[in-house]
C-alpha cells in the first residue's frame, strides 16, 4: 500500500510540474509546456502523446523506436484530459507527469511536455512551430485508428488535412487492432515482440490487485506507484489527490 501523503521535499519538487499543468490550462492558441529538457531548434522530432495512466514499458519502447528511426527529440506530451478517456483519472496528472519525468530524465534526447489542447493535430502543429522540425506522431495502431473516426472533429476532412501538412506517422502494432489504412503518410515502426500486448490498463489492474509491476511498468515508475498508492483499491490516495488539486489548483474529472 502506497504513503500518500505529500513531505516537504517532494511537494518543492512537484510544484513545477502542478505550474506548468495550470499554464496549459489557460485560454490560448495550442501548446507545449515543457516540465524536462527543451524544445530546441530540430529537423526531425517526433511526438508521443498520451495519458500516460501510467507510462508503460510499452510507451517506453515505442519513444525508443522512435529515437532509434532517427528522430530527436522525442517529445511525451500529456494532456490532462486526453479525448475518450475524460472519465478515467485514478493518478492525478501531476504524479503521471512526473512518473515519465523520471523515465525520460535517463534519455537526454526526450523530451516531457503538457498540452493545452487534447487534439494530435494541435500537438504537431505546436511542435513543429516550436522547434521548426518536420514532425512524426508515434502511434499504436489502436491510436491510429481514431484518428480517422470522425466524432472527434468539427470538420473530419479539414482537420485531416492539417495533420497531412503538419505531420507524419509512425506507427506500431497494437494486440487486436490492426494497422488501418490512414490518410496521412504512416510507416511502420519495429517493437519487440512483447509491446503490442502491454497496456496501461493491464498496469492499473495489477496494481490495484498488489501484483508485482516490474513486467508492465520501467523500474522508476514501478516503485512511484507502489509508493504513491495511485491505484490501491479503496480511499487511500483521496488524501494526496487532494494536495496535488492545491497544488495546481486541477479540478479535471476524477474516479477515486
Amino acid at each position: 500500500m502506497g504513503t500518500g501523503a505529500l513531505g516537504a521535499r517532494e511537494r518543492r519538487r512537484l510544484e513545477p510540474l502542478a505550474a506548468a499543468l495550470d499554464r496549459a490550462a489557460r485560454p490560448g492558441p495550442p501548446r507545449l509546456e515543457p516540465v524536462a529538457g527543451r524544445l530546441s531548434p530540430s529537423p526531425r522530432a517526433a511526438l508521443l502523446a498520451g495519458t500516460f495512466n501510467p507510462f508503460t514499458r510499452a510507451h517506453a519502447a515505442l519513444a525508443v523506436a522512435g529515437h532509434r528511426a532517427g528522430r530527436e527529440p522525442v517529445v511525451l506530451a500529456m494532456a490532462p484530459v486526453s479525448l475518450a478517456k475524460e472519465g478515467l483519472e485514478r493518478a492525478h496528472p501531476v504524479d503521471r507527469l512526473d512518473w515519465v519525468r523520471s523515465w525520460a530524465r535517463r534519455h537526454p534526447w526526450a523530451v516531457v511536455a503538457v498540452a493545452s489542447h487534447p487534439l494530435l493535430v494541435d500537438m504537431a502543429e505546436a511542435l513543429a512551430r516550436a522547434t521548426g522540425a518536420e514532425v512524426a506522431l508515434l502511434l499504436g495502431a489502436d491510436k491510429a485508428a481514431q484518428l480517422v473516426e470522425a466524432r472527434w472533429y468539427h470538420d473530419p476532412a479539414a482537420a485531416l488535412e492539417r495533420l497531412g501538412r503538419a505531420a507524419s506517422l509512425l506507427v506500431a502494432e497494437r494486440a487486436g487492432h490492426p494497422i488501418p489504412d490512414l490518410p496521412v503518410r504512416a510507416v511502420r515502426v519495429p517493437t519487440a515482440a512483447w509491446v503490442p500486448e502491454r497496456s496501461a490498463t493491464e498496469a492499473r489492474a495489477a496494481a490495484a490487485r498488489g501484483l508485482a509491476l516490474d513486467g508492465l511498468l520501467p523500474a522508476a515508475v514501478a516503485r512511484a506507484v507502489e509508493r504513491t498508492g495511485a491505484y490501491d483499491m479503496g480511499p487511500s490516495y483521496l488524501a494526496r489527490a487532494r494536495e496535488l488539486d492545491a497544488l495546481s489548483g486541477h479540478r479535471g474529472p476524477r474516479a477515486l
